[in-house]
């Protein structure tokens, strides 16, 4: 009887120690946020303090069943009204871009035709008057002679 009970005692050493090991380690490897009660740190320490409990209590209501705690699936974006609406948004302003940036390059080609007219048809562009050559001043090449010789011709005029 001794021998039949102290394999008992053995048997159920050997259950709370895989049963405390399990628990330990699916509470450290568990997210923090499926803990549910206490917090994982508290619930460890109540694994290893309380041997048959704290494991048995962590099992059955430390966290929150996968099906609890994952989220509803979002919906694809394709199937998002708001996502829909935002992309026709984008489509609609892009075209307006669009659409702006063809209208301002045909206001530039305008102001460049205007301004291109303008300086065809400028007077400093045309004067319409021949240059005049005096016979004397056809042997200068320099057209600043011109002007010296002139200054000169007044210099003399008042000086007698």
């Amino acid at each position: 009887m001794l021998v039949g009970m102290s394999r008992a005692i053995i048997l159920a050493v050997v259950i709370v120690v895989v049963l405390t090991v399990y628990a330990t380690v699916d509470c450290a490897m568990t997210d923090g946020r499926r803990a549910k009660v206490l917090q994982k740190p508290a619930w460890l320490v109540v694994i290893l303090l309380l041997p048959v409990v704290g494991p048995l209590l962590w099992i059955f209501i430390g966290k929150m069943s996968r099906k609890q705690f994952e989220a509803p699936a979002a919906p694809m974006p394709d199937e998002d009204p708001a996502y829909l609406e935002q992309l026709r948004a984008d489509r609609e302003h892009d075209a307006r871009i669009r659409a702006l940036e063809e209208e301002m390059r045909k206001l530039d080609e305008e102001i460049e035709q205007a301004r291109q007219e303008t300086m065809r048809n400028h007077p400093s562009n045309h004067t319409g008057a021949n240059p005049v050559i005096e016979a004397d001043d056809a042997d200068d090449d320099d057209g600043d002679a011109d002007e010296r010789n002139g200054a000169d011709r007044d210099d003399d005029a008042r000086s007698s």
